[in-house]
């Protein structure tokens, strides 16, 4: 009897244990239906408003300035007396400096901008042959600007030169794969050293693998008789506002390309999209509606506005 009492008991605890298992497993259950699985689904749909924003589309490049430049040699060996500063512009006839004995008195053949900064390549980055000018032959191209004003020169060093100061230009290279943002005639802007220059695109110059790019400038650059080459330069060749959308929220239905739109009722519907420019990562699309042609003709499709929300990642719906 009593052995069978004690099977009984042990019976009674094991089912007691079952059960609790089993309530356990049933709270933990429940627990991941109403806390986890919304948070997951948040997850995957998650969204965002869309907003009005800047967009800057801009490449970095290795530029050399080209511009319009004459140098001065000494005729004969003697002391330098000088009459203007560097960065000094003049008229023509303007004296510039004496060499005595000798050679006396150094004048302007021209309107320009008085500098004594050289380094030798003035006939190499000339705007009449800046279009001749090679990526491969300037690729080891070290920048050897020094001050040329001393106390005395021998006859043939140089003395000063004259840069022309209604134009000058920066020209460098590009890839294949970003020609499309050029258009000769468009305005541009170039981070300089001393700041932010705005110019306009004068040539674009189609090579074998790639196309040189020219700007040109009519604007004053402090520094513009001292420098020649710039590295890393930042060019913006597009500025736009308008609405800003992440690339990632793109998809495509039938053909059309668009971004899935809440609804008052939560649910997302497609919208097509018309993207004016995009820089990689975000793209300014048209707000309200564009025209778009059709093989029945010009058409008027609705499009996204301002705050409305768009899902984050189309994929995941």
């Amino acid at each position: 009897m009593e052995v069978a009492k004690q099977e009984k008991g042990k019976k009674r605890t094991n089912q007691k244990f079952l059960l609790a298992f089993v309530f356990a497993a049933a709270t933990v259950f429940l627990g991941i239906i109403i806390y986890v699985l919304p948070v997951v689904s948040d997850a995957l749909t998650s969204t965002w408003i869309l907003e009005y924003g800047t967009l800057q589309v801009t490449d970095k490049a290795t530029c050399y300035v080209v511009r319009q430049e004459s140098v001065c040699k000494a005729t004969d060996s003697g002391s330098i007396q000088y009459y203007l500063e560097e960065g000094t512009m003049v008229r023509k006839g303007t004296k510039i400096l004496d060499i005595t004995p000798g050679s006396g008195t150094y004048t302007a053949l021209e309107n320009g901008i008085v500098s004594y900064y050289t380094d030798g390549k003035e006939g190499l980055f000339q705007p009449g042959s800046m279009e001749k000018l090679k990526k491969e032959e300037l690729s080891e191209l070290k920048d050897e600007t020094k001050d040329t004003k001393r106390k005395s020169a021998a006859s043939g060093e140089t003395v000063y030169k004259l840069v022309g100061g209604d134009e000058w230009f920066l020209t460098y290279w590009i890839g294949e794969g970003d020609i499309a943002k050029y258009v000769e005639g468009n305005s541009v802007s170039v981070d300089l050293p001393l700041g932010k220059i705005r110019g306009t695109i004068y040539k674009i110059v189609d090579e074998d693998n790639g196309y040189q790019i020219i700007l040109r400038f009519n604007r004053y650059y402090e520094d513009l008789c001292k420098i020649r080459i710039l590295e890393d330069v930042t060019i913006t060749t597009s500025d736009y506002e308008g609405l800003l959308l992440r690339n990632g929220s793109i998809a495509t239905k039938d053909g059309q390309i668009g971004v899935y739109v809440k609804d008052l009722n939560g649910d997302y519907k497609f919208t097509p999209v018309s993207v004016i420019t995009t820089d990689g990562e975000y793209s300014l699309v048209e707000s309200g509606s564009f025209n778009q042609k059709t093989k029945d003709g010009i058409v008027k499709v609705e499009t996204v506005e301002a705050y409305d929300e768009i899902l984050n990642s189309p994929k995941s719906k």
